[in-house]
């Protein structure tokens, strides 16, 4: 094979210098989150340097020329002088860089580019593309800098910096972040909004208000909703969702539910009406009309709500294109058909959160608390009958399995209801087009097809300090968060002389599991060994463990 293919692997015998730096055969590489490893063209493997032990700024290294972020070099940077300030700031005194510890997505390399290259290397005459990097940027020159209070913020004596980007007319010295509150009321620091008492920032962006103690950020607990971050002015009543606006002239808002585990968007009401943020084009957008009689509404239970002796809840849809995957994502809130508030009971659940059973009349419901990240997608389940009902509230440890088989049973169903309104995000799949383009022709068809075979395709994806599995279930699980990732080495099925798969479940720190999620060590349509499952197996416990997360194998 050229010498143009992947360079090395997590199982290549190498001398580790951190987490990221290592050598082999002389040469120095960096792992690069969703792009492998990457040699660091030139740098002297014998001098070469990193902050050992050191997590946020271990993807630095240096060696007696140059200093690199992963395999890039950070010109101008003299690696004598080399200091690191926190949050991800670096200097030598005259010269200032930040640099993400996290990789993001190489936007300078287009689709086309990307796919181009990528038949290039196979052909030996290309490297594999940088499809992911640690993006940097150089502060003004001379200038003597300072991290300071609040995530990836940095300052000298007259302007303060996110991730390197000037924030107009903030004040260095005063700089810090707003707090995220969630509805356990515990309060955490927010890594978007920011405050010098005076001006108010959405990451380096001037917001259009001024300071008040009412500011905060809502902590979402749903996964999809949580990818925005919205900042409540409760004086004003005002929402901003990613620094967008929302109308001032329809305020005040009210937030529906910090929950959302039934939602894909946060759903805020005004009396001329309910509205959502859509982070594909940036823009607040109407959902409907407020069903809500003078905008008040009670929350009886997380994404269950009532309002003049009527019920609501939230659900959530999404529907995917056959030939073009994920489409649009919505959420829907119903009106529970011919249930009064009034008649709306809770029974005993024994103090077990997820046994959540209500009734009215002689209707039994069960209100979810797994969310629809769980498969479990309407916030509210109709019980077949008393009987189930009964039995539910007995048992003192149901769980969400158990609650899937009342569900696959048909013992609980998706209640009578109207769909008062519904808020839809639709994705944008124009970047096909190239890849379309390409395997169009048959000789370009069958190369890709060639540079298919056998490759791997990892199970998960490190980015942004998540691990988000590599398929449809697209949810994220916080690095920090995870207390282990537990692997298998399982049959493909129940045949004695079937193949091995390998499957892996992340064990948060809060007991909470994720679904068993299946991967082969490649693209094959042939049966692998046991061997030959484990030893990738390690491979990915390697990958984690570099990033802090602790794994296990188990039978």
């Amino acid at each position: 094979m050229s010498d143009k293919a992947e360079p090395i692997t997590y199982s290549t015998p190498k001398t580790d210098l951190n987490s990221v730096f290592c050598t082999y055969k002389g040469k120095v590489y960096a792992a690069v989150p969703s792009n492998g490893y990457c040699e660091v063209k030139g740098a002297d493997a014998k001098t070469f340097k990193t902050f050992t032990d050191n997590y946020q700024d271990a993807h630095i290294g240096w060696d007696g020329k140059h200093v690199y972020a992963g395999n890039i070099i950070l010109k101008g940077l003299n690696p004598n002088n080399l200091k690191a300030l926190a949050n991800n700031y670096y200097t030598d005194g005259a010269t200032t860089y930040f640099c993400a510890r996290n990789s993001k997505r190489n936007k300078e390399l287009g689709t086309l580019k990307e796919v181009l290259q990528l038949v290039r290397q196979s052909m030996g005459t290309a490297e594999k593309p940088q499809t992911y990097w640690y993006p940097f940027v150089e502060l003004p020159k001379n200038q003597f800098y300072t991290s300071k209070k609040g995530f990836n913020i940095g300052g000298n004596a007259y302007q303060a910096f996110f991730r390197g980007q000037v924030m107009p007319k903030a004040d260095p010295k005063s700089i810090r972040p707003l707090n995220i509150r969630y509805a356990d009321r515990q309060e955490r620091e927010s890594s978007s909004y920011f405050t010098d008492g005076k001006n108010v920032y959405y990451e380096n962006q001037l917001l259009p208000l001024v300071y008040n103690n009412s500011l905060f950020e809502v902590g979402i607990e749903g996964d999809i909703p949580s990818r925005s971050a919205y900042l409540i002015d409760s004086i004003h009543g005002m929402v901003y969702a990613d620094g967008h606006a929302f109308d001032v002239s329809k305020a005040p808002y009210k937030m529906l539910s910090a929950n959302l585990k039934h939602a894909n968007q946060p759903l805020f009401s005004s009396r001329k009406g309910v509205y959502f943020y859509d982070p594909e084009s940036e823009k607040v957008e109407r959902a409907g009309d407020n069903p809500f009689v003078d905008n008040q509404f009670t929350q009886l239970a997380p994404d269950v709500f009532a309002s003049a002796n009527k019920v609501y809840f939230l659900a959530a849809s999404e529907h995917w294109g056959r030939k073009t995957g994920l489409s649009s994502r919505s959420t829907h809130l119903l009106e529970l058909e011919d249930v009064g508030a009034s008649d709306f009971k809770k029974l005993d659940n024994g103090e077990n959160p997820y046994i959540n059973i209500w009734q009215a009349g002689k209707r039994y419901f069960y209100l979810d608390n797994f969310g629809s990240s769980n498969l479990m997608s309407s916030a509210v389940y109709e019980i077949k009958d008393e009987a189930t009902a009964r039995d539910i509230l007995t048992q003192s440890d149901l769980r969400y399995d158990d609650i899937r088989k009342l569900n696959r049973s048909e013992a609980l169903s998706f209640p009578p209801s109207d769909n008062v309104l519904t808020s839809s995000v639709s994705y944008n799949r124009d970047w096909y087009w190239p890849y379309l383009l390409i395997l169009g022709g048959g000789g370009i068809a069958g190369l890709v097809a060639f540079l298919l075979r056998n490759k791997k395709i990892s199970p998960f994806i490190l980015q942004d300090g998540y691990l988000m599995f590599n398929n449809m279930n697209f949810k994220r699980y916080q690095l920090t968060e995870i207390d282990k990732v537990v692997f298998s080495a399982v049959r493909s099925n129940y045949r004695s002389n079937s193949g091995y798969s390998g499957r892996m479940q992340i064990v948060m720190k809060n007991g909470k599991k994720s679904f068993n999620t299946h991967f082969s060590t490649k693209v094959t349509l042939l049966s692998e060994s046991e061997a030959t499952v484990k030893t990738y197996i390690k491979e990915l416990q390697n990958q984690l463990e570099k990033e802090g997360v602790k794994t296990a194998l188990v039978r």
